[in-house]
């Protein structure tokens, strides 16, 4: 019986590693020659796939900490790692994007050394893309609505900027918690619909003063904020990461949702951004 099951199961001939010659071989990712995509990406891909075919559509992740209601501290529900919250417990903490000033010089001395780095002559890889804007966003209700259409202006010259007249639409929010590191971010989709100039009264008006940096189809904005001055509102810092083209990604999924599409690609880069944010995040 014995060896009629060692003639129905041959056995793998053993080479013993002694006599194998020493050849370096490079190690695959997996045995099956793939990497997996881990599963916060995967969501965030499987949530993102059904609103970036829609016409003037924003993705954007803000960087930020969730607070628990409760307790007005940074939420904890036991979790060690990244994980995504469930929206069905949204009532039980809130997002606060405002950061210290100092966490804001921070991130703004690291992209100012990263734009630095990628501008020298030998420089292998894309360059960053850097701009400072001054811009006062003006918001005028829009009637039967719950939404207001926001005109942007420069501050140095007066005028509209380009897509400068929008109504901001709001579709869905996708809040991850990273209690390893000092920063959350909830992953926003939204519409910019054009619209005319308005003509209800003016509601409310903020102060814009960003510093963008632009790198491998994503825009980092650092932000600082600032409400209406006879109102005497604090200056709010924010740090936003956006698609410079949702479009794109609309474009990526046509390929097909295959492990290692387009659209898992930017996807990937996308969360590699964020993640590496937080993670550089200073904790105070």
């Amino acid at each position: 019986m014995e060896n009629e099951r060692k003639r129905a199961f041959p056995e793998t001939t053993e080479v013993s590693q002694s006599k194998r010659p020493h050849v370096e071989i490079p190690r695959e990712p997996s045995i099956f020659n793939i990497r997996p995509v881990d599963d916060i990406t995967r969501y965030i891909g499987d949530f993102l796939w059904d609103y970036c075919s829609q016409e003037n559509v924003e993705i954007e992740a803000k960087m930020g900490v969730f607070i628990d209601r409760h307790t007005n501290s940074r939420l904890n529900i036991g979790a060690l790692t990244e994980t995504v919250l469930n929206p069905n417990h949204n009532y039980s903490f809130k997002f606060e994007s405002d950061m210290p000033l100092e966490q804001h010089k921070h991130f703004n001395q690291l992209l100012n050394d990263r734009t630095n780095k990628s501008q020298v002559k030998d420089y292998k890889g894309e360059r960053i893309a850097y701009k400072h804007t001054r811009e006062t966003d003006r918001f005028f209700p829009l009637p039967q609505s719950r939404n207001n259409i926001r005109v942007t202006t420069d501050q140095q010259t007066g005028k509209v900027v380009p897509n400068g007249i929008i109504e901001k639409k709001r579709l869905a929010d996708l809040n991850i918690h990273s209690p390893a590191n000092a920063l959350d971010y909830r992953i926003s989709v939204n519409l910019e619909i054009p619209r005319k100039k308005p003509e209800t009264e003016l509601s409310h008006e903020r102060h814009k003063d960003r510093l963008s940096y632009t790198h491998g189809g994503f825009t980092f904005d650092l932000t600082q904020v600032k409400g209406a001055p006879e109102k005497n509102e604090e200056m709010r810092h924010e740090l936003e990461i956006e698609f410079v083209d949702a479009n794109l990604l609309a474009e990526k999924k046509k390929e097909g949702n295959k492990p290692r599409s387009g659209y898992v690609q930017m996807i990937e880069r996308f969360v590699n951004n964020i993640r590496l944010l937080s993670q550089s995040a200073r904790r105070l």
